[in-house]
C-alpha cells in the first residue's frame, strides 16, 4: 500500500468518525435533555452551551478531515475504484460554443475561492457556529427543540 492509498483510507475513516461523532453528540444531548425535562419541564435543554460542549470534541476531527481532503486535492489523488462517468455521445459536449479550457479555469477559480473561505472559516472558529446551527436545525426539524 502506498502513501496515497493510505491517505484515502485516512480520509474515509475521518469522515466516518465525524459522522458518528455528530450523531452520538446529538443523541447524547437529546437523551440528556429528556432526563432534565422530566425534573423541570420548562428547562432549556438545547442551548448553545450544551451543543458547544460536544462540538469541541468533534471539531478537531472535522478539521483534520478537511486538511486531509485538501492535501488529497493538492496531490490529485483519486480513488481508482470510484464511479466513472458514463460516456454517452452528445452528453457533456460543449454545445454552447464556449471554450472548454475557459470553463475549466472558471470552475477552478470558484473551487479555490470556496476552499479559501472554508479554510478561513475553520481557522477563525466558525466551524463551531456551523455545528451549533446544524444541531439546532436538526433537533427543531424532527420536533425535539
Amino acid at each position: 500500500m502506498n502513501r496515497r492509498h493510505a491517505l484515502l483510507i485516512v480520509q474515509s475513516v475521518l469522515c466516518i468518525l465525524s459522522a458518528i461523532g455528530l450523531i452520538v453528540a446529538d443523541l447524547v444531548i437529546y437523551f440528556r435533555g429528556i432526563s432534565e425535562q422530566e425534573s423541570d419541564p420548562m428547562a432549556q435543554v438545547y442551548t448553545v452551551e450544551s451543543i458547544a460542549e460536544y462540538g469541541a470534541i468533534i471539531c478537531p476531527v472535522i478539521r483534520v478531515s478537511v486538511i486531509v481532503t485538501v492535501i488529497l486535492m493538492i496531490l490529485k489523488v483519486k480513488d481508482p475504484h470510484a464511479d466513472r462517468a458514463v460516456n454517452i455521445p452528445g452528453i457533456g459536449t460543449n454545445t454552447a460554443g464556449k471554450n472548454p479550457s475557459a470553463t475549466g479555469k472558471a470552475r477552478m477559480v470558484i473551487l479555490l475561492i470556496a476552499v479559501g473561505f472554508i479554510v478561513a472559516g475553520i481557522l477563525n472558529g466558525s466551524i463551531m457556529d456551523v455545528f451549533i446551527k446544524a444541531s439546532k436545525i436538526c433537533t427543531e426539524c424532527i420536533g425535539l427543540g
